[in-house]
This record gives structure tokens, sequence and C-alpha cells, in this order.
């Protein structure tokens, strides 16, 4: 499926900007599926978790309080496809940032913008909604996406109208960001956002090519509607694995209950980049982890997930993450 080149060659262009804030990718990637020597394989979708996964490696090897800064101000914007000319050729500043939010997923599940007006201050305030996980976002993540998108802002209508004041979850170092980006920034709440003013956002952007632009809004509703199918059929497994034992559920038994057969259903999964096994494989992780950070005993977590021994549980965690369930609580990691 074609929106897959998209989340693909991003993911890939992000592991180039990891590089120049030398980051080691292979270390970055290592056991996270569809990496292969640093590299992610295009065409495959990469799961939530391990996207947020990749993002917390970074962040803890950089020890970077403004790396989230430094990734959305040099992040390469061709890398997202047919987004770009969307962008790009938005008619308005209003206009871009509803296609921002509007197409988020199809570069990233992570989660998306929303916006909330205050017509009496004439301000627009966005904020970023991470999707619900058993990990959530790296702060350094969601700052990225954040800053990148106020970047563009600026770039887009030449600095006639940019964001005035960056907000920034309480006890996060705002002094410093403050710092780097020369503008406002505030300890507010638990999430990232930032402030706009109305004035000058539907203000025509000279130069848009409105027959380029329809073309491509075309192609990108197309590519959504594609990826919203394959997130559907996706999420219908991910039950049916959920509520038949996980470890022990089977893609015969899931075929039929979804009222197809299993080569069909492979076929119908491989084209949205994943597998049977690939999901199974997410769900074990993403309950393990839910069950480990609510407090579960490691030998109960094991029964959930429909491990008969403990070994097994603990040569499968150690797999996925690189060390064991007890580590990991010890640590903290997750």
């Amino acid at each position: 499926m074609k929106h897959l080149w998209i989340a693909s060659t991003w993911i890939n262009a992000l592991l180039k900007v990891f590089d120049a804030e030398n980051l080691n990718r292979r270390e970055l990637t290592r056991d996270l599926p569809g990496f292969v020597e640093g590299e992610f394989t295009e065409g495959d979708r990469l799961d939530l978790l391990s996207a947020r996964l990749l993002w917390h490696r970074a962040s803890k090897l950089s020890g970077d309080p403004l790396l989230g800064c430094k990734i959305g101000l040099s992040a390469d914007y061709r890398s997202i496809g047919v987004l770009a000319p969307i962008i790009w050729h938005s008619k308005s500043i209003a206009l871009a940032l509803q296609n921002i939010a509007r197409f988020q997923t199809l570069i990233s599940e992570n989660g998306a913008f929303r916006y909330e007006i205050d017509e009496e201050k004439q301000l627009i305030f966005c904020y970023y909604e991470e999707t619900p996980a058993a990990v959530r976002s790296s702060s350094q993540q969601i700052l990225s996406v954040t800053v990148g998108v106020i970047n563009v802002i600026n770039t887009l209508s030449s600095g006639q109208v940019s964001a005035k004041r960056l907000v920034v979850p309480e006890g996060y170092a705002s002094d410093v960001i403050r710092d780097f980006l020369q503008m406002e920034v505030i300890n507010q709440g638990h999430g990232f956002g930032f402030t706009i003013g109305m004035a000058g956002l539907k203000t025509p952007i000279s130069g848009c090519d409105t027959t380029l632009y329809n073309a491509c809004l075309e192609y990108a509703n197309s590519l959504l509607n594609e990826k919203n199918q394959g997130i559907e059929l996706i999420q219908r497994v991910r039950r049916f694995i959920a509520h038949n034992g996980m470890l022990m559920a089977g893609i015969t038994e899931c075929a039929e209950q979804l009222n197809t057969y299993p080569r069909s259903l492979q076929r119908q999964l491989a084209d949205y980049g994943t597998s049977f096994r690939k999901i199974k494989e997410e769900v074990l992780k993403e309950r393990a982890l839910q069950e480990l950070n609510t407090g579960t005993e490691i030998k109960d977590t094991a029964l959930v997930l429909g491990y008969s021994e403990l070994s097994g549980f603990y040569r499968s965690f150690k797999t996925w993450f690189g060390i064991t369930p007890k580590k990991a609580l010890k640590e903290g990691v997750f």
C-alpha cells in the first residue's frame, strides 16, 4: 500500500537526522521490528510501541534537552511526500494547519494536533494529543513535532504569522528552550502546544498552485482512506488476539471470525505492511508492559499473556526489549 512509503521514508529521514546528532542508529533500532542494519524496510509498518521506543532510546542516548527542538528545525519536509505540496500550496495558514492535523497520521500514528479557539482573545491554542498506548511518547518526540509545525508556519508565511507562545509540561526545562528558540516558553499542564494569533491566518498566501494542491489533496485523501481501512483491519485482529488467549491465538480462528480465509487475511495484512505474527507480538509486548507497569507480578503477567512457563516469558521479553522483565522493573526502563 502506497501510504506505507510515506511513513517509512519519514522514519529513514529521521534516522539521518539522528546521525547528524551523533546518535548510533544501530543502537537506536536494535531488536525493533522492521529495521535492518539501522535502516527501516520501505513498505513495512512501524508499530506505535516500536516508534516510541526508538525515540526514548534517542532521548536517553543524547541526553540533550534540546534534541526535539533540533530535530524539529532540521527535519527534511520533502520526505513527507505528497503532504509537502499540500502544506506548501495551502492558500492560507489556517488551511495549512487543518491539513497538518488531518494528514498527520499518514506520517505517524503517535498522535495529532487539535485546536481550541479563543474568540475573545483572538487566539488559537494548538495542542498535541498523543495516541494512548502502553508506553507514553517521549517528550522529545512531541517537542520535535511541535517545533517543526511552528517552523513551517513561520516559513510558509514568510514570518508574517508566528507562534506567540510555546507550552511545555510542568517541570520541563522551559528556560533552555526559550533561549534556544528565542520565543516565549511556559510550563503548563502535562502536554505540548503553542498559541497563535488569529490575525493573518486566513490571508491568502501568494505563489500557491491551486491545480497542484487539488491533485495532491485528492491523492492524499485516497491514501488516508486506504490507511484507515488498514488500521480498522489491524484493530479487529488485535481485538481477536487480546480476547482469545493472546499467545495461543491462531490465524485460522481469527480468519473464521472475520469471515475470511487464513491466506486471504495474511495477504490483506501484508498489503498493510504487517502480518498476524507481527500483530500478535505487538499485543503481547503492549500487554506485558501494561501489566508490569500497573504492579502485576512477573509470574502473573506471564500467565495473563498465555505462557505456561515463566522461562518462556523471560525469553520473549528479552527478545522484545533486550533486557529481562526484572531488570526493566528495577531500572524503570519503560
